[in-house]
């Protein structure tokens, strides 16, 4: 209940939280939060066809894909931890003052908005509203039925405003999670994000210009 608790609290008060958190002399949490944000991008990438070629899989198929699910899910953990090594030097660069356990939790605590949104983004990936949008034959039985497909549409704008709400959330907090483990403004954190997100992008120029 008390990770519950500052799951949800970090949301309201982030900066508030996580002061109360780096206090700790450790935070165990951080592979928790990780791991439920891996699965929740998991969750929202899920696609209708996957779903319903998995649910006549037999076990060995079945197998396969839990390997594999846990394999990303491995690689996806590593790449945290050495965001979260950008995010230390990024914010070093920006005279901040955390050190790199303080900044990897506020990383893994600024991921709130995620595992929050696996209350809609489970039921949207087993309901998924595109089921109605249209019904597509072969050849010449092509037919979109429209009450259906206003319905599908409602139902795929809500979603869409509530990954939009997330992602904006996600934004917020993690600047703010991050600006208090290394001590400046939020303006501060906000920027170290953004050096983590463009990170990526950079190393993959770098690659490509280097092999050319």
């Amino acid at each position: 209940m008390m990770f519950l608790r500052r799951l949800a609290s970090v949301v309201i008060y982030p900066r508030t939280t996580m002061r109360a958190i780096l206090e700790e002399p450790r935070d165990r949490m951080v592979v928790l939060l990780a791991l439920l944000a891996i699965t929740s991008g998991l969750v929202s990438n899920g696609n209708e066809n996957v779903s319903d070629k998995l649910a006549n899989a037999s076990p060995a198929i079945w197998l396969v894909v839990v390997c594999v699910l846990l394999a990303v899910a491995a690689v996806m953990l590593g790449l945290f931890y050495f965001f979260a090594w950008i995010a230390f030097l990024a914010g070093r660069f920006l005279e901040g003052t955390g050190d790199l356990r303080r900044v990897r939790s506020a990383l893994a605590w600024g991921c709130a908005p995620l595992i929050w949104a696996l209350i809609y983004r489970i039921p949207a990936a087993i309901l998924t509203p595109s089921k109605g949008l249209a019904q597509v034959g072969v050849g010449n039985n092509f037919r979109i039925q429209p009450g259906q497909m206003s319905g599908g549409c409602v139902a795929a704008l809500v979603i869409g405003l509530l990954e939009l709400a997330t992602f904006v959330a996600y934004l917020v907090v993690s600047s703010r999670t991050l600006a208090e483990a290394h001590r400046y403004s939020a303006w501060r954190g906000f920027g170290t994000l953004v050096i983590v997100g463009i990170t990526p992008v950079v190393i993959i120029i770098a690659g490509v210009l280097a092999i050319h």
